[in-house]
C-alpha cells in the first residue's frame, strides 16, 4: 500500500506518534485494525500542536 500524505501533516504525525513512544506504521496498522473490527481499541493519541 502507498500512501501520499501532505508534508506538513507527515512531520505533525511523526512528532505525534514520537510523544506516544510509537512509529506512523505501528499506528496505521493499529487504526487497520480499528477500522475492520478487529478491535474496540484506537491507537494512542497525544496533543500536538496545531501549524
Amino acid at each position: 500500500m502507498t500512501v501520499r500524505v501532505d508534508p506538513e501533516l507527515h512531520e505533525r504525525a511523526k512528532t505525534a506518534v514520537a510523544q506516544a513512544d510509537s512509529n506512523l506504521n505501528a499506528h496505521v496498522i493499529a487504526f487497520l485494525h480499528w477500522l475492520v473490527h478487529d478491535t474496540d481499541e484506537l491507537p494512542t493519541r497525544t496533543e500536538v500542536p496545531t501549524s
